[in-house]
């Protein structure tokens, strides 16, 4: 059961966090915060289309999601399911996502100089957020059941 709910993980963050890059809010939000720090020319060199992408960027994506999968499922899934609370689920993964998030938003906004600061805050709750909802969705479908 412990790789079905590592595949559920996998599945539940994949859907979510593409479903939350894509949307018109997301890419509303971040368009308009880059281009009031001055950083849309700094995307527009080094940002890379998923159009453009190839098989080492694929690789990298995957290797990202099989990793918070992970986490998500030996940190706050599995602990939840063993104590039969789902509130641990919900503390441990939000922790991990803001905890994985800010690892790579803070030394982006350390090394570039026009990075939007206002973004460090918001990607590390977005991060956590995003393990929040797969965890307690995983959780919580294990917990009801495992009662019926």
């Amino acid at each position: 059961m412990q790789y079905l709910r590592f595949a559920a993980a996998f599945v539940v963050y994949t859907i979510i966090d593409v479903g939350w890059n894509v949307s018109p809010l997301a890419r509303g939000m971040y368009d308009s915060l880059y281009e009031a720090s001055g950083n849309d020319v700094l995307l527009d060199t080094f940002g890379r289309e998923m159009e453009m992408w190839g098989g080492a960027q694929a690789l990298a994506l995957l290797a990202f999601l099989l990793l918070i999968a992970l986490g998500n499922s030996y940190l706050a899934i599995e602990p939840a399911v063993k104590e039969r609370n789902l509130q641990r689920a919900m503390k441990n993964a939000f922790v991990l996502g803001c905890a994985a998030y800010a690892t790579y938003i803070v030394p982006i906004y350390l090394m570039m100089s026009t990075w939007p600061g206002i973004l460090v805050p918001i990607d590390i709750l977005i991060g956590g957020l995003l393990s929040l909802i797969t965890s307690t969705v995983v959780t919580y479908v294990t917990l009801r059941r495992s009662r019926a």
